[in-house]
């Protein structure tokens, strides 16, 4: 392989822009061609960064001058575009969730170990220099045991969102459908906080029991999620997550809280740590900001983290079984609520 990965864009939706301008970033990577069933979808990225277009896979998947795909389509047809993308030998960064169920989960991982091409999925935690220090701090044992996680969302999705997005991008009713989407918050959202919360502790799962309903929101997904976790390690954790709660957050919007016996970690917006027994040069039971200096985050850190994963022949940070294992969470909390008792894990 070059020196550069050249990638197709599979999907040119709202979240795709985002990704586009990340490539756009990275020194080592390029645009090679975009697609969407849409053609108006494609005129203004095709500008941009003036790569050719198509409506069809196959021409991204047939094209010789495509290393890689990023696919964000909606939630259904990652795995199957998936698999294609990897029988046609292309490395695969898939927008989150990995799938809307496990079976398809493992197909798409079985898919890309066998046609010995790699899977990133569009996590950020995993190449980000705050939470990788978090991360340093609990494996220094500067938390002591941890007892407690609160993963919290409190989003106030106006009612346009469901019809194509914050950008009102592409005008679209997939969010709103089970069979599309697989589900609402928590497999939309809350799956990016549950990834960041295993990276950063390390925890596994072992029971989750949830209650997810629709009660503010004209679609099938759920639109409110109270959910409580026990770890192998005698942890508890809990969920509170909304995409219709008036008025968000008020500073609370999102984010991790970390409970050790010896520290706390609040992983959200700021990385900060209130510690016993801080690193060297820190005031001791004082909260305090992480901030790596020159450490790099979000979109740009992700996309670069798996371009240089593949040119270098290395597995990329955030693999499909670390997707998996935040996607099994999500999982094990509808079905929990669909029977009405906790959920054990492995499912």
């Amino acid at each position: 392989m070059s020196s550069e990965l050249r990638i197709g864009i599979i999907g040119c939706g709202e979240v795709a822009v985002d990704t586009c301008m990340a490539i756009g970033a990275t020194d080592n990577a390029s645009i090679a061609m975009l697609m969407d069933t849409r053609p108006e979808v494609l005129r203004d990225l095709a500008e941009m960064y003036s790569a050719p277009t198509t409506t069809e896979v196959d021409d991204v998947l047939n094209n010789p001058d495509v290393d890689a795909v990023y696919v964000a389509t909606p939630h259904d047809l990652h795995v199957p575009i998936g698999v294609r993308a990897a029988r046609a030998g292309k490395h695969i960064l898939m927008e989150k969730p990995i799938a809307t169920n496990l079976g398809d989960a493992d197909t798409l991982i079985a898919a890309c170990r066998e046609h010995d091409v790699a899977l990133g999925v569009a996590f950020y935690a995993q190449t980000d220099a705050n939470l990788n220090y978090a991360r340093n701090l609990v494996r220094a044992g500067l938390l002591g045991d941890i007892v407690s996680v609160r993963l919290t969302y409190l989003g106030d999705k106006p009612a346009a969102y469901w019809q194509g997005g914050y950008s009102q991008r592409v005008h679209t009713d997939w969010r709103t459908k089970k069979d599309q989407a697989g589900g609402g918050v928590l497999i939309m959202n809350t799956i990016h906080d549950l990834n960041t919360m295993h990276w950063v502790t390390g925890l596994q799962a072992k029971t989750v029991y949830a209650q997810v309903d629709t009660l503010a929101t004209q679609v099938e997904v759920e639109d409110t999620v109270g959910a409580v976790i026990r770890f192998a390690n005698g942890a508890i954790g809990s969920i509170h997550a909304g995409s219709a709660l008036r008025g968000g957050g008020h500073g609370d919007i999102r984010g991790t809280r970390v409970f050790g016996t010896r520290g706390q970690l609040i992983l959200g917006g700021q990385v900060m740590a209130y510690l016993a027994e801080p690193p060297e040069g820190g005031e001791p039971n004082t909260w305090q900001q992480i901030q790596v200096p020159g450490g790099r985050g979000g979109r740009e850190a992700m996309v670069a983290g798996f371009v240089d994963a593949v040119l270098s022949g290395k597995e990329p940070p955030v693999t499909g079984a670390a997707a998996r294992q935040a996607l099994e969470v999500v999982l094990a909390a509808y079905r929990s609520s669909q029977e009405g008792q906790p959920i054990a894990l492995p499912m």
